[in-house]
């Protein structure tokens, strides 16, 4: 099989894997910034979208544990943010676009601790209610928050 069509096919097979997962949708508070909050035992995730300058998304994960926890990824993508019309279509990906190695890697929290994964998007000439969809990509602990969001 080629290598060009490797790299389009694992990132399916994760799409499909992490939209599969439960969500939970919270409505929009006044502030610019909307947070969801998911305890998964070990492993917490808090995601937010602060809509003041531009649009930043940011996923934070906590380990809850007095051990440290290892994250394991197969390959370079951590994380992933999209962004959902009202309709449920499309209309940014984080990952479009980019290739990612091949290499497995993890990612090490110390007891307590938090690693943060961050990126931004214009969404200019935007305008409506979005729903932002933060996906960790861990093999042991994925997770998927989504927020609702607007834009004016």
């Amino acid at each position: 099989m080629s290598n060009r069509l490797i790299i389009p096919l694992l990132c399916a097979a994760s799409v499909a894997f992490f939209s599969g997962s439960a969500s939970h949708k919270e409505p929009q508070e006044k502030t610019p910034v909307v947070r969801h909050h998911k305890d998964a035992g070990l492993v917490a995730a808090s995601f937010a979208v602060n809509v003041k300058n531009g649009v930043q998304f940011s996923l934070d994960v906590r380990n809850n544990t007095s051990r440290m926890v290892e994250l394991r990824f197969p390959n370079g993508m951590t994380h992933d943010f999209v962004v959902l019309d009202e309709s449920g279509r499309e209309v940014w990906r984080l990952s479009d676009g980019k290739m990612y190695t091949q290499a497995l890697q993890n990612k090490l929290i110390k007891s307590r601790d938090d690693a943060v994964f961050s990126d931004g998007w214009a969404g200019r000439n935007m305008h409506g209610k979005f729903t932002a969809v933060a996906i960790l990509a861990s093999e042991n602990h994925p997770m998927e928050q989504r927020v609702e969001f607007a834009l004016r």
